[in-house]
């Protein structure tokens, strides 16, 4: 059988026990807890924004010393996991020591609920077509921001070059009074980012309510959201004229 490994999990679980110990050991008054649990969460919240590197076997790591030991990498990593820790450490998380990670907002099972998929997409440069880095993605649902599925998916967020201007949304369900209704959703993303125009692309998404669990994520109940360009502030932007 092949064995097909992703090896950013690894350089992501050890970069984030050693960043917790780091920061426990210089006692930061914001770190409320780290416990696995936390740890836990924060290698999620990481891992869902960076893109897997596949290898097969002990081999494939050894041809890709050069990509593991890229300081950008790491360096993205790095600000990622100080971005989840906050964000866990400062969720009120109550029953967080038996791992519990979804919303307590979530409905309960058997409830009719419209499902959202997972909502990706990619913010570039306009004059560059390179990938934004640092900017700012919100996910409005009926023109309130949408509440997420649960605490390691952070709305709005921030894109990071080593995971190539992506950004990723898992709204929470919405209730329905019963199985099988019909409703258009209107959403919009806005990006910012300093020193350029902000965008804001509107879609809707046509649901039907179900009473089908989807508490965990699924790779094939996912939307792409069309590529969003943004030009620097000093720039005209060729789609407006």
């Amino acid at each position: 059988m092949i064995n097909i490994h992703n090896i950013m999990e690894e350089q992501v679980i050890t970069r984030v026990n050693e960043l917790y110990d780091t920061v426990k050991e210089s006692k930061a008054a914001w770190l409320s807890c780290d416990c696995e649990s936390c740890r836990l969460d924060t290698v999620c919240f990481v891992l869902n924004r960076i893109f897997p590197h596949y290898v097969v076997s002990g081999r494939g790591v050894t041809h890709n010393v050069v990509f593991l030991n890229d300081s950008q990498i790491g360096a993205d990593i790095d600000k990622l996991t100080v971005e989840g820790m906050r964000l866990v450490s400062s969720a009120k998380r109550p029953y967080h020591k038996s791992s519990t990670k979804v919303s307590d907002a979530v409905p309960e099972q058997n409830t009719p609920v419209y499902n959202f998929p997972t909502f990706m997409g990619n913010v570039f440069d306009g004059s560059t077509f390179e990938p934004l880095v640092n900017a700012s993605v919100t996910l409005k649902i009926e023109g309130e921001i949408a509440q997420m599925m649960d605490i390691t998916w952070s709305n709005p967020c921030k894109t990071f070059k080593a995971t190539q201007g992506s950004y990723s949304f898992w709204a929470k369900p919405v209730v329905e009074s019963k199985e099988g209704e019909s409703k258009l959703f209107h959403f919009t993303i806005q990006v910012e980012a300093e020193g350029y125009t902000p965008v804001t692309y509107a879609f809707s998404v046509p649901l039907v309510s179900e009473c089908f669990d989807r508490r965990e994520v699924n790779s094939t109940y996912s939307l792409k959201v069309q590529d969003l360009f943004l030009f620097r502030e000093d720039v005209d932007n060729p789609m407006e004229n």
